[in-house]
Order: structure tokens, then C-alpha cells, then sequence
């Protein structure tokens, strides 16, 4: 495991080494990451955290474009998640057949835009990525490259982003439903996202 600054250099082990898995920072917490065209990477993440693979994870994308081509996304939905990304919201939609199914529990695919700069920059340039908390299930997530390395997980490398804000998880809402559902409460209160369905 190694610790890099440059987003390139992060982005270049993701698409050239099969099954790479990387941290990175993101507007919470730093997140674990492979590309999600790669099924080796999402195995290992699993076996990296432990963590139950029928829960899914969430899937970090570089704009509405990006959710579009893993996801069906009708005019309604695309106007409501063009109000709130990049940001902290998660939205779960109807998966298109070719994501994984480790990703697309029920068909459904979980996707957000994150407003940090290397996380935006790396989807940019590596395509869609998982986005998982980097600890392993049931552990506080990590805030900084310092606490991932002490864990020392079985990862390629750490893109260093500083300390990263903490805080509350993104807002995770099901809009395959309509009214969307709330799936857990983050830090775009889910009154403020109901409150956007009218005042438009």
C-alpha cells in the first residue's frame, strides 16, 4: 500500500492493475474504491471489509451522464438530482442490466456525485467507482490517510486528500418510488429534498 497525491496517478492504478482497490477522500469520510467494471475489485472490498454483499454500495459518478449510463433515469428524477449533486445525496434507481449484481441489489443501484474535488477528478477520469467507507464493518470510518494505514487494510494505495470533514453520511433516498423514500437520514435533510419536488 502506498500513499500518492496525484489524482492521475491514483486514477492510472484503477484502470491498469485488475482487481486494484484504492481509498480516497470524499466529502465525509475517505471511501474504498475500484472501478465497478471490475468484479475482482468489488470481491475484494467485500473481503476487505467484511461487510455483508447483499447490502450493496453505493456508486460514486461524475455527473448526471455518468449516473444515466448505469442507471434509468426519467425527467423527474434527473431534475431533483440536478438540484442536490454534486453533493451529499445518494440516490437509489432502477440499475441498467450490465452493473454488477453485487451493486445492484433488486435491480437497484445506489449513485452520487460527490462534491469533493479528487473524488469528482477520479470518477472523471477512471469511470464509476464503488464508494464504501474505509474501516471495516462496524469500525468508525477513517477521516485521514494516517488512520487507513494504521488499519492497514490489504489496498494498493491511499490517494491523500488531507483530513477530510466527517460529519453526518450523505442523505439516501429511493427514487425508484415517487414520492421518493427515505433510506437514512444524512446531511441533506430530507425535508429539504421533499421541499424541492414543489418549489420548482
Amino acid at each position: 500500500m502506498r500513499i500518492v497525491a496525484d489524482v492521475s496517478e491514483a486514477a492510472s492504478i484503477l484502470i491498469h492493475t485488475p482487481g486494484a482497490v484504492i481509498a480516497y477522500p470524499t466529502e465525509t469520510f475517505y471511501g474504498l474504491g475500484t472501478r465497478i467494471s471490475d468484479p475482482q475489485g468489488i470481491e475484494r472490498i467485500i473481503r476487505i471489509k467484511g461487510r455483508d454483499a447483499a447490502k450493496g454500495m453505493i456508486v460514486l459518478v461524475d455527473g448526471i451522464e455518468g449516473a444515466r449510463s448505469i442507471a434509468m433515469m426519467d425527467d423527474r428524477q434527473k431534475a431533483l438530482l440536478n438540484r442536490f449533486w454534486p453533493g451529499p445525496l445518494s440516490a437509489v434507481l432502477a440499475a441498467r442490466p450490465h452493473v454488477h449484481p453485487m451493486l445492484s441489489p433488486q435491480g437497484k443501484v445506489a449513485v452520487r456525485v460527490s462534491p469533493h474535488p479528487l473524488a469528482r477528478r477520479l470518477t472523471q477520469i477512471a469511470g464509476p467507482l464503488t464508494s464504501t467507507s474505509a474501516n471495516l464493518s462496524g469500525q468508525a470510518p477513517a477521516r485521514t490517510p494516517g488512520e487507513i494505514a494504521a488499519w492497514n487494510p490489504d489496498i494498493d494505495a491511499i490517494l491523500d486528500g488531507g483530513k477530510t470533514a466527517g460529519g453526518k453520511p450523505s442523505t439516501l433516498i429511493d427514487l425508484t418510488l415517487w414520492p421518493p423514500k427515505c433510506l437514512r437520514e444524512g446531511a441533506v435533510p430530507f425535508k429539504t429534498i421533499i421541499e424541492a419536488l414543489t418549489d420548482r
